[in-house]
């Protein structure tokens, strides 16, 4: 399977909304746009805080599938921050959070760190759906009990989902008229809170600036294998599970040999992974 060089463009830089992928980015890196998020969020100010300019890349181990985290921000108090935006339903949503945690824990250990100074960490997922189907706002999650939810586990890890799509409050915990405000904004209404529009004034800004324009389009470049990618992702389906013979798949999937034994490997070595995650990896290792 070769590459295709003809890059894939997504969306129109001029359609671009606080949503997608690299305008969520770019608005959220600024320091000034995040740090309200932020203290909106945890409920308190905080007083100083670095921003990764790029997109965070983490290898979680040897010969390891990296992830990559839309914004990473850590505080003055020791405090780290990731924040995803998901616009689309995946698959394994839950065990994202799992990943991500790892991903975190592993990059601060490997430092040099011991387990006790791994710090405080929130992950914090804005879904434009609402994944767990109850209506609200906010879905705020951390360690405890099965038997007693008054028993906590004090792995100072929180993970917490902002739902673009909400509708109310969980009876007995109202969430801030601020973040309604701006997950409204999000949802493609016109912002009315003073943050709401400033996150859209930052949008504008973007949007009308060459550079950016630019940046978007090399970002396009370097990475639209979407083509390729959804044709691993095909021969990844096809693979799984199936029950004819090595020589039958490599002449019906028009693949060579080392491409199916690549697939199978990932395919052994994480039986959970979906086809996409299985064709990523693969396209890693061929590439």
């Amino acid at each position: 399977m070769g590459k295709d060089k003809n890059p894939v463009v997504k969306k129109p830089f001029d359609e671009l909304t606080i949503t997608d992928n690299y305008m969520f980015q770019a608005v959220m890196r600024d320091p000034k746009n995040v740090k309200p998020l932020l203290e909106m969020i945890i409920g308190k100010k905080i007083s100083r805080i670095d921003v990764a300019e790029q997109e965070k890349t983490v290898e979680t181990g040897y010969n390891s599938r990296g992830i990559r985290m839309d914004v990473y921000v850590e505080d003055d108090e020791d405090t780290v921050y990731d924040i995803e935006m998901q616009a689309s339903k995946k698959r394994h949503f839950d065990k994202r959070f799992r990943y991500y945690q790892s991903a975190i824990d592993v990059d601060i250990v490997n430092k040099g760190e011991s387990v006790g100074k791994l710090k405080k960490s929130l992950i914090i997922f804005i879904t434009t759906y609402d994944p767990y189907g109850k209506g609200w706002y906010m879905y705020p999650f951390e360690t405890i009990c099965c038997w007693d939810s008054e028993v906590r586990m004090k792995d100072e890890a929180k993970r917490i989902v902002l739902n673009t799509k909400g509708t109310k409050d969980k009876e007995g915990f109202e969430v801030s008229g601020e973040i309604k405000e701006m997950l409204s904004f999000m949802d493609g209404n016109s912002p009315k809170t003073e943050y709401a529009k400033m996150l859209d004034a930052a949008v504008q800004k973007i949007r009308q600036s060459e550079e950016r324009r630019r940046e978007y389009m090399s970002i396009n470049v370097e990475r639209a294998d979407d083509k390729e990618l959804g044709e691993y992702r095909k021969v990844v389906g096809q693979i799984r599970g199936s029950k004819y013979s090595d020589d039958i798949l490599v002449d019906v999937l028009r693949i060579d040999g080392r491409t199916l034994l690549y697939v199978r490997q990932v395919l052994s070595e994480h039986p959970d992974w979906d086809d996409e995650e299985v064709a990523e990896e693969v396209l890693n290792i061929v590439d």
